[in-house]
């Protein structure tokens, strides 16, 4: 059955483990590369020390992200997995409509379309995970 099979592919935290560890990395990585993203986003003249922190501290971010997802991966379980996989990934989704959208109102040159991509295809497989499993029965205590 088809439904069995998307709900064996999109397990809350095999996609928990996915989207914390690109999470992480790429937060890693905006914070090894902060020159590189001010300039790409403000150009050579506007690289400075307050707009390489700003770069910085969105790594940081991302990491946070990233380790919020480890610890959702390997704390929770069952349907409140699932249940926070929905908010966790709409949250995270939410952010980055947002930020997409406010940033360029500011002069910041944010990267294409084709950034938001991956991270949106990653946090849908979380969603998805978490919408399939969110009505799973849970065992029974002992």
């Amino acid at each position: 059955m088809i439904i069995l099979d998307a709900k064996k592919i999109f397990q809350p935290k095999i996609w928990y483990i996915i989207c914390g560890a690109m999470a992480l990395i790429g937060g890693i990585e905006n914070m090894m590369n902060a020159e590189t993203w001010a300039e790409s986003a403000w150009g050579k003249d506007g690289v400075n020390e307050q707009s390489k922190a700003m770069e910085t501290l969105f790594g940081l971010f991302m990491c946070g992200f990233g380790a919020m997802g480890l610890v959702c991966a390997f704390v929770l379980d069952g349907t409140t997995q699932a249940k926070f996989a929905m908010v966790n990934s709409g949250v995270i989704m939410a952010f980055f409509l947002a930020m997409f959208a406010v940033l360029p109102t500011t002069g910041y040159d944010p990267p294409g379309v084709a950034w938001l991509v991956p991270p949106f295809l990653f946090l849908g497989g979380l969603l998805a995970s978490g919408y399939l499993h969110s009505n799973d029965e849970q065992p029974a205590e002992a």
